[in-house]
C-alpha cells in the first residue's frame, strides 16, 4: 500500500467531491463537517474520518484495507486537533459495525438506532450528567414532566405550553437548548424563560447540556434539512432521552401541536413511537393563537426583520418585548441572516 495521510482542504470542491465520492460507497451522506482526514493509496481515498467541533463522524475505511492499523492513524490525527481547539470530551457516529474499534479505544455506548451508534469520551459522561442534574436540582423524589424547548425568542406559544403542562405533574422540567446555532444566544434565551415563568412555583429550568438536541446528538435540527439522516439523529435523540432522562422520574413530556414545520412533526411523531418504550407518555398540547394565527417564535423573528415591533409584541410575553426593545446588537444580526429555530 503506498498510504499517504491527507489533511483535506474543504473549501476545495474537488477535494470535497472526492470525499464525498468516498464516502457514498458507505451510505453516507457528508454533512457538515469542519476537518477531513484521509488515507490514501495511489491518489485514491481508501479511509476517512472527519469531525464537527467534537463530534467525529464519517470513520470509513474501504474493506479491502481493513485489519491494517489504519483506524487508529485516521483517529490520533483528528482527536490531536479536537485537543487543539480545547476540546477533552468527544462524541463519535459511526455504523454498529464499527462500535467494537471505538469501544477498544476507551469511548463508552450512548445510544443506538438500527443502524449507527453514538459513542463517547471524557471525564463527564452521560451517566455522571445524569447524576449531577439530579443531585442539583433534586430531581428523583417527584414525579416530573418534561419539555425541551430553544425560544429564539421567548413566546407566548411557549408561555402557553408551560402553564398547560404545569398543570398535568408535580414538577415540570424545562431543558432549554444550550446548543449555541440560534439567532438568540443562550443566555439570553434562558433569562427570557425565568422572566416568563416566574410566576409558575412547579417549574424548573435546566440547561439542556451536551445530551438533548445539540451538534452532538441532532446536527439536523440545525440544518433544516430533510435528508434520510434526520430520521437516524432524531431517534438516537429521542432515545437518549427515554433511556437516560428516564431516571430523572419523567414520566411525561410535553409537545406543542406542529401544523407548520414538516421536521418537527416529524420529530413528534419519532417522539410518540419510541419514548413509551421507556415508560414516558408523551402529550401533545393544541398550539395557541392569537388574532393574526398560530403564534411562532419564526413569525416573531420574521416581524422583527421588518421592524414591525406593534405587530411583534402581540406574540410574546412583555418580559420578551423587553428584553427585544434593548437587543440591538442582535436584532440587528438577526436582519443579516435568519436560522430556522
Amino acid at each position: 500500500m503506498d498510504e499517504t495521510l491527507r489533511i483535506l482542504n474543504l473549501e476545495n470542491e474537488r477535494q470535497r467531491e472526492s470525499l464525498r465520492s468516498f464516502l457514498s460507497r458507505f451510505s453516507f451522506t457528508l454533512d457538515e463537517v469542519d476537518f477531513a482526514v484521509v488515507l490514501l493509496d495511489h491518489g485514491e481515498i481508501v479511509a476517512s474520518c472527519c469531525k464537527q467541533r467534537n463530534v467525529l463522524k464519517f470513520f470509513a475505511i474501504d474493506p479491502l484495507y481493513q485489519n491494517q492499523g489504519l483506524s487508529q492513524k485516521l483517529l490520533t490525527e483528528v482527536t490531536y486537533r479536537m485537543f487543539e481547539e480545547g476540546y477533552d470530551h468527544s462524541f463519535v457516529f459511526t455504523p454498529l459495525s464499527n462500535r467494537w474499534i471505538f469501544k477498544s479505544l476507551g469511548y463508552d455506548e450512548v445510544a443506538t438506532s438500527d443502524e449507527v451508534v453514538l459513542l463517547e469520551k471524557g471525564p463527564e459522561t452521560i451517566v455522571e450528567y445524569i447524576r449531577r442534574i439530579d443531585e442539583s436540582y433534586g430531581l428523583s423524589d417527584k414525579e416530573n414532566g418534561a419539555i425541551v424547548m430553544n425560544g429564539n425568542p421567548f413566546t407566548l406559544g411557549h408561555q402557553y405550553l408551560i402553564e398547560t403542562a404545569a398543570k398535568y405533574v408535580q414538577q415540570l422540567l424545562i431543558f432549554v437548548v444550550e446548543e449555541e446555532a440560534s439567532t438568540f444566544p443562550f443566555h439570553d434565551r434562558f433569562r427570557m424563560f425565568q422572566e416568563g415563568t416566574k410566576h409558575l412555583n412547579n417549574v424548573i429550568l435546566i440547561p439542556s447540556g451536551r445530551y438533548i438536541i445539540s451538534q452532538a446528538t441532532f446536527p439536523n435540527y440545525f440544518l433544516r434539512d430533510l435528508q434520510n439522516s434526520f430520521a437516524i439523529y432524531a431517534t438516537l435523540d429521542v432515545t437518549i432521552f427515554g433511556k437516560w432522562f428516564k431516571k430523572l422520574n419523567i414520566t411525561k413530556r410535553f409537545v406543542g401541536e406542529e401544523p407548520l414545520d414538516p421536521m418537527t412533526n416529524q420529530y413528534n411523531e419519532t417522539m410518540k413511537k419510541i419514548l413509551p418504550d421507556y415508560g414516558i407518555e408523551l402529550v401533545v398540547i393544541p398550539r395557541v393563537s392569537n388574532e393574526q394565527g398560530i403564534i411562532s417564535a419564526s413569525i416573531v423573528r420574521r416581524l422583527l426583520k421588518e421592524d414591525k415591533w406593534d405587530e411583534a409584541k402581540k406574540y410574546v410575553p412583555s418580559s420578551t418585548f423587553e428584553y427585544l426593545r434593548n437587543a440591538n446588537e442582535v436584532i440587528a444580526e438577526l436582519k443579516k441572516h435568519d436560522r430556522k429555530h
